[in-house]
C-alpha cells in the first residue's frame, strides 16, 4: 500500500555531501522529514523523500552547508509530465478505459454446467430464444426467473442456480436432489416427483410429506409440500404457513432401454491433426479468413475463444479455430457375435455411468435382437434412485390435507 502512494504522489532520490551531513541528518528527524532507503555513498548518503517535502528539504541542506543532489524523479506525477505532449496516447488509454467499462455493463456470455439428460446447446438455445442473448443490458437480468421456467420446463432439470459474475451468465443444473443439494429458491416451495415410481426411503428436513414409504407415486406428484398446518385442538385449521420444503427420497423406478448399431460401419484411420484461424468475430460481424481446399476426408471441430479478463469479464470478440484432422475410411461389417458385445458394452458403460451417479441397479432384462441391417439391444432396467425436483407451491387437494397428520397450534 506505502508503494502505491509513493507511485501516485511521486518521490525522489537525493544523494547529499559535504562536512555536515550528520547534523543534516539530525535536523531531518527533528522536521519530521521521513527518508527511506538511507545508505552510505562514498563520501555522503543516498535516499528517497516524498515530493512535497523537496521545498522544505533544500531549505536545510541551504542551513547545514551540504551539497544536495537530484538523481531521480519516480512517480504518476512525473510520468504525466514528460508525456504530457503525447495526447494521443493519453486520449486512447481514456477512451480504451471507457469502452471497457460501458461493455461490461452487459452480457456476453452465457455457459451451461453439470446437465447430462439435456445437451449444452438445447438449453443454451432455450435461455437465448426466450430471455437473454448475448448483447443484453445486464440489469434487465433476473436469475430468479430464468431459474424457475428452466424448474418448470424442463422435467429431469432437479435444480438450478443461475448467476451473474462479470459479463457471463452461468447456469448450473442438477438433475437430482439429495442433502448436498442447497435450496436455491427465494421463495417457498414444494419438492414433486420427476419420475413415476415406488418410494422407498423418505427423509424430511422441512415441510409437510404427502406419501409414505411403500406408496406408488406419479410423474408431477407432490412429494413434500411447502405448506405447513396448524390445527386447534378440535382439530380445526387455525394457521396456514409457507416455506421450502426439503428432504431427501428414493424411489423405485423402472426405465425403458433402447441401443442400435448399424451392421455396416466404416473404421477411421486419422492421419496428423492441423489447427487453423478460421475467422475473428466483432458482436455479430465475422471476418472470415480465405482457405484452401481439403482433400479427401476430413473430420472439422471448431471452437470459439472469446477475448476476456479474469474468469467472469467477457467481450462480443474473439477468434474461430478449427481443427482437421484427415482419415482414410474403411469399410466393415459386424458378425453377431460382435454387433452383440459392441451393444453389451455399451449397457455396461451406460449402467457404470449410473452407479457413479448413486443410482442402484435391481434388476435389467435386455434382449438382443438382428432386424434387417441393424442390430438392437432393448428392454428395461429397474432401478432405485433419488428423486424429486423444486416447485413452486401449489393449493392441497382435499385428498391431500386429509393424508396429514393434525398438529396441535403452537402456543
Amino acid at each position: 500500500m506505502v508503494r502505491i502512494f509513493h507511485f501516485i504522489f511521486g518521490r525522489l532520490f537525493f544523494r547529499i555531501s559535504g562536512q555536515h551531513v550528520e547534523r543534516f541528518l539530525n535536523l531531518c528527524a527533528k522536521h519530521q522529514m521521513i527518508l527511506w532507503d538511507l545508505k552510505p555513498d562514498g563520501q555522503g548518503y543516498s535516499f528517497y523523500i516524498r515530493r512535497s517535502a523537496d521545498k522544505e528539504l533544500q531549505d536545510l541542506a541551504s542551513k547545514t552547508n551540504v551539497k544536495l543532489q537530484l538523481d531521480g524523479q519516480y512517480g504518476l506525477p512525473f510520468f504525466l509530465r514528460e508525456h504530457r505532449k503525447r495526447k494521443a496516447f493519453f486520449f486512447s488509454a481514456g477512451l480504451a478505459v471507457l469502452i471497457i467499462f460501458v461493455l461490461s455493463q452487459f452480457l456476453w456470455e452465457i455457459t451451461v454446467s453439470g446437465s447430462e439428460v439435456y445437451s449444452e446447446s438445447d438449453i443454451l438455445k432455450y435461455v437465448t430464444a426466450n430471455f437473454y442473448r448475448p448483447g443484453t443490458w445486464k440489469g434487465s437480468v433476473d436469475c430468479d426467473l430464468l431459474e424457475e421456467h428452466l424448474r418448470e420446463d424442463y422435467d429431469e432439470i432437479a435444480w438450478v442456480s443461475c448467476s451473474l459474475t462479470g459479463t457471463r451468465l452461468h447456469v448450473e443444473i442438477k438433475e437430482t436432489l439429495d442433502r448436498k443439494t442447497k435450496q436455491n429458491p427465494k421463495t417457498p416451495c414444494d419438492i414433486v416427483a420427476n419420475k413415476t415410481g415406488i418410494v422407498t426411503a423418505l427423509s424430511v428436513k422441512s415441510g409437510t410429506p404427502l406419501v409414505s414409504v411403500g406408496d406408488r407415486v406419479k410423474k408431477g406428484s407432490t412429494l413434500i409440500s411447502g405448506l405447513i398446518y396448524y390445527y386447534s385442538d378440535d382439530f380445526q385449521v387455525t394457521e396456514t404457513d409457507q416455506i421450502k420444503a426439503d428432504g431427501e427420497i428414493t424411489m423405485k423406478t423402472e426405465e425403458t432401454y433402447k441401443e442400435t448399431i448399424p451392421m455396416e460401419y466404416y473404421e477411421k484411420k486419422f492421419g496428423k491433426e492441423k489447427i487453423r484461424l478460421k475467422s475473428i468475430y466483432a458482436g455479430s460481424w465475422e471476418w472470415k479468413l480465405p482457405f484452401g481446399k481439403e482433400e479427401g476426408r476430413t473430420d472439422v471441430m471448431e471452437k470459439r475463444y472469446p477475448l476476456k479478463i479474469g474468469k467472469s469479464l467477457y467481450f462480443p470478440v474473439g477468434i474461430y479455430m478449427r481443427t482437421y484432422r484427415p482419415y482414410h475410411a474403411v469399410k466393415k461389417t459386424y458378425t453377431d457375435a460382435q454387433a452383440k458385445k459392441k451393444l453389451s458394452d455399451r449397457l455396461q458403460r451406460y449402467i457404470k455411468k449410473k452407479e457413479e451417479k448413486g443410482i442402484r441397479i435391481l434388476h435389467k432384462e435386455i434382449k438382443y435382437k438382428k432386424s434387417g441391417e441393424s442390430y438392437t439391444a432393448s428392454g428395461t432396467i429397474t432401478q432405485e434412485e433419488k428423486a424429486g425436483k423444486i416447485r413452486s407451491i401449489k393449493a392441497l387437494t382435499k385428498e391431500q390435507e386429509e393424508k396429514i397428520a393434525p398438529t396441535t397450534a403452537a402456543p
